[in-house]
Order: C-alpha cells, then structure tokens, then sequence
C-alpha cells in the first residue's frame, strides 16, 4: 500500500512538471496568436514567469514594446535574448534601436557594430549607425555608414532614412549642394518628409507652397469656426 502511495505521487510531481512546461508553450503561443498588443505582451510575460529561458518569447515582446514608445524594456527583454540565444543580427539591431531611441548613442553605435560584425550586409544596421553618429556629432562617420547602407540598398524606407541622414551630415559640414541632392532623392524613394525637409531647407516649389497656402486658409477658416460655435453666451443686461 506504501508503495503505491509513493508511486501516485511521483506521478502527481512528473505531471505537474510536464503542465507547467506545456503551460509556458501554450501562453506563448496565445501571444502569437492574439491581435491586441496588451494582450500579446501579457501572454509572452507569463510564459516568461514559468519559462525564464524562452528566448523567443523576450524577442517578441522585445518587438512589441518597441512599438508601444517602451525602450527601456526593449533593452532590458534584446539583453536577456543576447544573453540566452546564440548571437544574432537582427537583436544586436533592435537593441541598439532601444539605445538609440532612450538617447544613449554610444551604446547604440556599439550594438550596431555588433549587429554588422555578424552580418556586414545588414544595411539598416549601417542607417541607424550613422543616425546614432549623426546625433553624436561626428559627422564624417555619419556619412560612411549612411554611403554603405545606400550602396547594399534592400528596404526602400532603409534607404531614404539613409539618405536623409546623410543629407543633414553634408549640411552640417557646408556641404549643400550634395545635401540638397540626397533630399531629392530621399523624396523619390519615399515621401513621406517631403514637406518637412521643404520647411527646413527652404527647397518648396510654387506648387508646393500654393498647396500649403490653401491649407493654411483652409485651417485658419476652421478655427474661427470652431471658436465661434464655443464662444460663451452673452450674460444678459
């Protein structure tokens, strides 16, 4: 009878084992499955707390709060998946995207550096290498890694932020005529900055103007409007 209790709770023990395993893989792989951002980040967290080694539930998560403005965690979930998986490119990346967004340049430079080190073609490493350059002050570098990340190409947005970079680089150093040229460039692949760089250069063309002038009125009529409809009632006499 002793012997069959004790073989009943060593089941009980390999069994509960075996939950708390499956526990921690069927949160995670909640979190991939689930569309809302909170709710993915709540699932990998718990499969973390049950399993603290799933490095690929860090990287996840990592990502997500990148996209939620969170850099700290973002550097502290790349440091734990540095830690426990085998170097990899694309988290030396996104580490150095923690450190560069949190304003620490120099570590930013050094993942970067890490990140192209293990693989020299990444050109979105070389683009935020040289924004982290850039924001460092050291010029001329800025303009070495934005040249690379133009030359190896791949994403088209990549590659506009590289020329943009490299466009305030030239300007800084008096370059204008080249700076100039890289903001036209940077218009063609992607325009989204188009604007902007117009304001701030002073490159708009009559059209452009004409359309920013019409907007202009258009948000000036808006705002009378709208004043006019919260303007308080006269008090009576």
């Amino acid at each position: 009878m002793q012997r069959k209790v004790i073989c009943y709770l060593i089941f009980l023990v390999l069994s509960a084992l075996s939950v708390y395993g499956e526990n921690a893989t069927d949160y995670f792989n909640l979190g991939l499955k689930s569309t809302v951002t909170r709710t993915k980040i709540k699932y990998f967290s718990k499969a973390l707390e049950l399993a603290p080694n799933l490095t690929e539930a860090y990287e996840k998560r990592g990502m997500l709060y990148f996209f939620q403005g969170k850099f700290d965690n973002v550097i502290q979930d790349f440091q734990a998946y540095i830690r426990l998986a085998p170097p990899k490119t694309e988290a030396y990346r996104m580490l150095g995207m923690g450190y560069l967004k949190s304003g620490d340049y120099q570590l930013a430079i050094y993942n970067f550096t890490r990140a192209i080190e293990i693989d020299s073609k990444q050109a979105s490493a070389y683009s935020k290498r040289a924004e982290a350059y850039y924001l460092s002050g050291n010029y001329d570098l800025t303009i070495l890694d934005s040249t690379k990340a133009i030359e190896l190409g791949g994403d088209p947005r990549n590659i506009a932020d590289a020329y943009r970079t490299r466009a305030k680089a030239f300007r800084k150093t008096g370059r204008k005529e080249l700076s100039a040229a890289d903001i036209r460039s940077s218009w063609q692949i992607d325009p989204r900055y188009a604007y902007y760089f117009r304001a701030l250069y002073g490159y708009a063309s009559p059209e452009g103007m004409r359309n920013a002038g019409l907007i202009g009125i258009i948000g000036i009529a808006f705002l009378l409007i709208f004043r006019m409809k919260l303007k308080p009632p006269e008090k009576d006499d």
